[in-house]
């Protein structure tokens, strides 16, 4: 097997991800949006010591499954990997992975919207063209708009195409429901956006960390909550299951005296539980993001709830009634682990962006039964799956 040789195969078997599993003279070749039982010509584009990677040249025998794809860009792009399947299959795809890594009985994944529902977006510049990097390469993609993308993002993306971007070589653009942020980043000092403010509306502007027109910040709100969003704080990209996901913590972590909030961002997830608790307490390494919380705090004019700036390992048990884990794909350090052990808080409510870490500290959270566990289908039409848990004390 060499580099471009083209075989003709039959799909054996799907991994998690999107991709279809082969066998060429017993070697494994993974072929990206293949599908079981289908037939096919592949190239060869990638081999290591235990796999291959095939890319596909032409479907001979297509699935009943395949849905037609709806993205130009789809191959080229790869920050996609169930646009080939319908989305009743994408989620059951999930909750099949989500079943045997947990030897669960998940029925449902929660989801909301299938498209247009990215409210970030990172473009990268080079040689003054602008788009995505194609996934895990520095390759650059341009295309015409983004189906995953709300469709103010696109507007900005089609009007950036068309600017001067010497000296740029990132651009972020943010939206709320009602505002819009472009974030140029690069070596110079200064850009004429004028072209970009003139035909659409731009809230706010920054140029490496510098506002240049408009709002310091734009303005999210889910129910009666208003949430700030800066420039380089994190906000779920998904707003609509960003509430579904909020209300199932709440109704996990129900009600009590105190709620300590650890990896708690800008407040988000503390603020939206406040009613049900006397006291929250945040904590939080990024200073930005603690600067944003209490701004997220005054602006809901909300008392006894404060935050703290430092790594959740800092965390003292006080007492908690409730403890939330929000951390990142990396999972909970030993330090924290030790702590939620030994912090007899009645329930603990983990959300969890990466399921493998989730298990690995399901595990050693050995002072806690998991009582119940819930997945939101947070970043639909890719390959990620948001998982909700509530441990009790034993």
């Amino acid at each position: 097997m060499k580099i471009n040789d083209i075989y003709e195969v039959i799909i054996n078997d799907e991994d998690d991800i999107g991709n279809g599993i082969t066998r060429i003279d017993n070697f494994v070749v993974f072929i990206p949006y293949a599908l079981k039982d289908e037939k096919m010509k592949i190239k060869i584009i990638k081999i290591n010591k235990r796999f291959a990677i095939g890319r596909i040249e032409k479907i001979i025998k297509k699935s009943n499954r395949r849905e037609c794809i709806k993205c130009n860009s789809f191959n080229e792009c790869g920050g996609c990997s169930f646009l080939h399947l319908n989305f009743n299959e994408e989620k059951n795809k999930k909750i099949n992975f989500i079943n045997k890594l947990f030897n669960s009985n998940i029925k449902e994944i929660l989801s909301n919207n299938e498209y247009n529902y990215r409210n970030k977006a990172t473009f990268h510049v080079d040689y003054g063209k602008i788009g995505y990097y194609s996934e895990n390469t520095n390759d650059l993609v341009e295309f015409d708009n983004c189906i995953l993308l709300d469709e103010r993002i696109n507007e900005v993306y089609n009007v950036l195409k068309h600017m001067n971007l010497s000296g740029i070589s990132k651009v972020v653009v943010r939206t709320t429901k009602d505002s819009v942020m472009v974030i140029f980043n690069g070596e110079k000092d200064f850009i004429n956006y004028k072209e970009l403010i003139n035909k659409i509306k731009i809230d706010s502007l920054y140029l490496n960390d510098k506002l240049v027109y408009g709002n310091a910040y734009i303005i999210e709100e889910l129910g009666n909550i208003k949430y700030s969003i800066y420039p380089n704080a994190f906000f779920q990209v998904n707003v609509d299951n960003m509430k579904i996901m909020y209300d199932k913590v709440k109704e996990y972590a129900f009600k009590g005296d105190k709620l300590l909030d650890l990896y708690c961002g800008t407040g988000t997830i503390g603020i939206y539980l406040k009613e049900n608790f006397k006291e929250v307490t945040g904590i939080e390494v990024n200073k930005e993001a603690i600067l944003n919380a209490n701004i997220n705090k005054n602006l809901n004019n909300l008392s006894d709830i404060s935050f703290i700036c430092g790594d959740a390992s800092i965390a003292k048990n006080n007492n908690y009634d409730v403890i939330v884990v929000d951390p990142p794909r990396s999972g909970l350090s030993n330090k924290v682990i030790n702590f939620l052990n030994n912090s007899n808080a009645k329930t603990i409510v983990y959300v969890s962006c990466n399921p493998k870490t989730l298990k690995r500290d399901l595990d050693l959270l050995d002072k806690y039964n998991m009582v119940k566990m819930e997945c939101i289908n947070m970043f639909n039409k890719t390959k990620h799956i948001e998982c909700i848990c509530k441990f009790e004390i034993k």
